[in-house]
C-alpha cells in the first residue's frame, strides 16, 4: 500500500491577537475521532427535542442512535417552510454530543455541543461561518416519528464525500470507486482552515470491500489506522489507535463525517 508523505505549509496565524477565543474553537472543529460508547442502538422510535436557540428562535430537534452515530434533523420553526436539515454526529466516551448540521453540498452551517440529562439537553450552536456561539435550551419531547433507514449496502456506497466548515474552515473529501472482484479504490484529502492550509491525505490504494466498512492502516507506520464505516449518505471516519500524530500536516486531520455529494 502506497501513501504521499505530507507537505507543511508554514503557519503564518491561527487567528489575529485579538480574539484568541476564536482560535480554541478553530482547532476544536474537525476532532471526529471518538471511541465507541456504550449507546444502546434505538428501535423504530426518534428521539425529539423541542426549544429555544438564543432564547427566542424555536427550534425541533429529532434523531436515531446507532452506537455513537447520531443521524437526524433539525427544522427552524420560524422560518417559512420549515424544511428540515440533515443533522449527523458522534457521541463520545463521557456521553457529550458533537452534531453537525450539513447542507446538500456538504457544507457545516452549524456545530452543536451538548449533554442530554434528565429530559433537558442544554448545550450551544456554533456557526463555523460567522464565529458566533449561541446557547441552545431543549426539552424533550414525546413525538411519534418512525426512524428512517440509515444502513446502506456495497453496491450503493460508491462515489464522492465531502465536508466543509465554510469556505474558510476545515475541509475534507473522500472518494471510493469500485473495482472488479469485490476491490475498491479509495483517496482522502483534508486541509485545515484558513491563513494556513495544511494537509492530510491518503493517496488512492486499492483495497478488498466485502462490507460497508474497513480499517486501514498506513504502510510502515506503527499506529497510525483509520476505519471507515459507510452509511446511506455519509461516512464515518475514525482513528483506531490515537491520532497519526507525524504523519500530516500540523493540525490536519482525515477524522470527520463526510456526507455523500455525488
Amino acid at each position: 500500500m502506497k501513501y504521499k508523505y505530507l507537505f507543511y505549509i508554514p503557519l503564518l496565524a491561527i487567528v489575529s491577537c485579538n480574539k484568541p477565543e476564536q482560535k480554541d474553537k478553530a482547532s476544536a472543529i474537525p476532532k471526529e475521532s471518538v471511541t465507541l460508547a456504550s449507546v444502546k442502538p434505538q428501535v423504530g422510535k426518534e428521539i425529539s427535542w423541542k426549544g429555544l436557540l438564543n432564547g427566542k428562535t424555536p427550534v425541533f430537534i429529532h434523531y436515531q442512535l446507532d452506537g455513537n452515530v447520531i443521524v437526524g434533523e433539525i427544522t427552524y420553526l420560524n422560518t417559512k417552510n420549515r424544511l428540515p436539515i440533515t443533522l449527523l454526529g458522534t457521541i463520545d466516551d463521557d456521553n457529550n454530543y458533537r452534531i453537525l448540521e450539513f447542507e446538500k453540498s456538504g457544507n457545516i452551517t452549524g456545530v452543536i455541543t451538548g449533554k442530554p440529562a434528565d429530559g433537558d439537553f442544554k448545550g450551544s450552536w456554533f456557526s463555523p461561518k460567522t464565529r458566533k456561539e449561541l446557547v441552545l435550551n431543549l426539552v424533550k419531547k414525546d413525538t411519534a416519528l418512525i426512524s428512517k433507514e440509515i444502513e446502506t449496502k456495497v453496491e450503493d456506497l460508491f462515489g464522492r464525500y465531502h465536508y466543509q466548515y465554510s469556505e474558510a474552515g476545515y475541509q475534507g473529501d473522500l472518494e471510493i470507486k469500485r473495482l472488479p472482484d469485490s476491490k475498491a479504490v479509495f483517496g482522502i484529502t483534508s486541509i485545515t482552515g484558513e491563513p494556513a492550509r495544511n494537509l492530510a491525505q491518503i493517496d488512492d490504494d486499492t483495497i478488498s470491500l466485502k462490507t460497508t466498512d474497513f480499517t486501514y492502516k498506513l504502510a510502515d507506520t506503527d499506529d497510525c489506522e483509520f476505519r471507515i464505516k459507510f452509511y446511506k449518505g455519509f461516512a464515518l471516519v475514525q482513528y483506531t489507535q490515537g491520532v497519526c500524530s507525524g504523519q500530516f500536516g500540523l493540525n490536519a486531520t482525515i477524522a470527520g463525517i463526510y456526507l455523500k455529494t455525488k
